[in-house]
This record gives C-alpha cells, sequence and structure tokens, in this order.
C-alpha cells in the first residue's frame, strides 16, 4: 500500500463513508438586495425613457344610419378644402377664399380671420367641414381644426389700461366634420 492509500484509509475510508455525506447541507437563500437594487435601476430607467403625452378628445358627431330621411339642407355651411397648395374656402358651392402658402407654410393667421368675418356673417351657424386631400399630413388636420373651432379676441371692457393685451376665448366653427377633398 502506498502512502496516499494508507492517509486516505485513515482518515475516513471511502467516499461514500464517512466526509462528504455527514455533512449538513445549507439551504439556497435568495439574495434579495441585489435584485431590489437592480429593479430600482430598472424602474428608473423606464421611467426616464418613457414618453409621456397629452391625450385630447375630440367629440365628433357623424351621421347615423337610423337617421330618419335626408337631413335639412344648412343655409350656410364653411368648407375648408386642405390642399399642398394652400387653403380653399367654399360654402359647398362657391369658392369664398383662396388662400396659397406663403413661403411654404399655411396662411394660418388669414386662416382664423376669414374664419372670424364668416362666423360674424353667420352668426347661427356652428357647422363646418374639413376636406384633405390624400397627401396633406394629419397635423394639418388638427392645426385647421384649432383655427376654425375657437380664437382669441382683444377684450373691449373697462379703460385699457385695466386689460392690456387681454384676450377672451370665443368660438365660431364647432361642429366639424372631416372628409377627403374632391
Amino acid at each position: 500500500m502506498t502512502a496516499n492509500a494508507r492517509s486516505f484509509s485513515m482518515t475516513g475510508g471511502s467516499l461514500l463513508q464517512g466526509g462528504f455525506t455527514n455533512r449538513i447541507r445549507k439551504p439556497a437563500e435568495v439574495m434579495l438586495v441585489p435584485m431590489i437594487d437592480i429593479f430600482v435601476v430598472l424602474v428608473t430607467f423606464l421611467l426616464m425613457t418613457a414618453v409621456f403625452s397629452r391625450i385630447t378628445i375630440l367629440q365628433l358627431d357623424l351621421p347615423s344610419a337610423d337617421a330618419g330621411g335626408p337631413p335639412a339642407a344648412p343655409s350656410f355651411r364653411l368648407e375648408v378644402i386642405v390642399r399642398e397648395s394652400g387653403f380653399e374656402l367654399t360654402n359647398g358651392e362657391t369658392l369664398i377664399a383662396a388662400l396659397p402658402k406663403l413661403d411654404g407654410e399655411y396662411d394660418w393667421a388669414t386662416l382664423t380671420t376669414l374664419a372670424q368675418q364668416l362666423k360674424s356673417e353667420h352668426a347661427d351657424v356652428n357647422d363646418a367641414s374639413v376636406l384633405l386631400e390624400r397627401t396633406v399630413k394629419y397635423d394639418y388636420l388638427i392645426q385647421v381644426m384649432d383655427a376654425i373651432r375657437s380664437t382669441n379676441v382683444p377684450v373691449d371692457e373697462g379703460s385699457a389700461a385695466d386689460h392690456l393685451g387681454a384676450t377672451k376665448r370665443v368660438e365660431l366653427f364647432t361642429n366639424i366634420a372631416v372628409g377627403e377633398a374632391p
């Protein structure tokens, strides 16, 4: 017998006897602190990269199939046709105004001014239509709706010193239908 074999047999015999099988095993531990640290970093990262947006809901009145008969033709209905070249304002039959783009941009101020003039001529009318060409961006639809729905006008009450630059919101054409331009 060699010296190594003798020392092995004296210290406990075979592998199945003695030292290795008699050890008490510790239960596996779940390290919670490092896991909590990872989750804190992950939540912080997700919150910092999240896109927060404000959602505005527009109420659209669409005709229903249950309507009893054709609706009565309105006396005046503003139609704003949005084209790549600019705006066209009509009453459904005749052209009221054509507003070409200025320096490649739509003329929003003139559109709002014309909508104000038309509202003062037809104060009882609240209906309007916005018709878009297929190539016009959706963002322009929203901007046109905002321009003809309401506007800010200067306040004419009291002394000028009290209300320097004060404005009030005035509704123009609040019932807006959307469609495709002819």
